[in-house]
């Protein structure tokens, strides 16, 4: 049993460290914008698209910002393809990554008493906690481990990631398509649909704390 502990510690401190150094990579040396993504996956011609579908999808292993890549599909293709392309690999991504969660999930049979009930609420109201904290401005890459780990029924994960990021990816896309053609009023106004998006899970907090009680 300790032997198992010790492997299984050692293994998760490497995984920390990896993530840790990744962190630091992006942070230093690629410091990506929507602009150097957009003139990379151009770059490919009429294989762009699927270029940024395979990013989006291999995003949350790379540690990159999920925003900055939904703007970049905006400036690259539209508001109407970026949408479209931005949903497809996000979608991609997010179920990949819980995957692996889900996969990993037997390592964390022991948590601490908040997180144990998280993940208890989790799988009982998966699709209702998980469309709440997609709407929400919350890590999107978190939400998917930690609903991996929590043994949500991967049905319920999938659809209400498939409903709870559109509006989101909508936005984002048609922010990033104003930007490139400069029209202010229309990022005045995207950005206050947004606003207006991510204060849905705050109507949501009572009955969210009575689950939790």
């Amino acid at each position: 049993m300790k032997k198992m502990r010790k492997r299984t510690l050692a293994k998760w401190t490497v995984i920390a460290v990896i993530a840790a150094a990744g962190l630091w990579l992006n942070a230093k040396y690629l410091n990506l914008s929507p602009a150097h993504i957009r003139e990379g996956v151009l770059s490919f011609g009429i294989f762009a698209p699927l270029i940024y579908i395979g990013l989006l999808m291999i995003r949350p292993f790379l540690l990159l910002p999920a925003s900055v890549f939904a703007v970049s599909g905006g400036l690259a293709f539209g508001p109407l393809f970026g949408s479209l392309y931005s949903f497809i690999g996000a979608a991609g991504g997010a179920f990949l990554s819980f995957a692996l969660a889900y996969r990993l999930g037997g390592y964390f049979q022991h948590m601490p008493l908040k997180l144990d009930s998280l993940r208890t609420l989790l799988r009982k109201n998966g699709f209702f906690c998980i469309l709440l904290l997609r709407l929400a401005p919350i890590h999107f890459d978190a939400v998917s481990y930690a609903a991996g780990v929590s043994k949500v029924k991967p049905l319920s994960f999938a659809l209400a990631t498939a409903a709870g990021i559109i509006p989101g990816t909508i936005i984002l896309n048609v922010l990033g398509s104003s930007l490139l053609t400069g029209d202010i009023l229309a990022i005045a106004v995207t950005a206050a649909i947004y606003l207006i998006f991510i204060t849905v899970p705050l109507l949501f907090r009572k009955k969210v704390q009575a689950l939790l009680d």
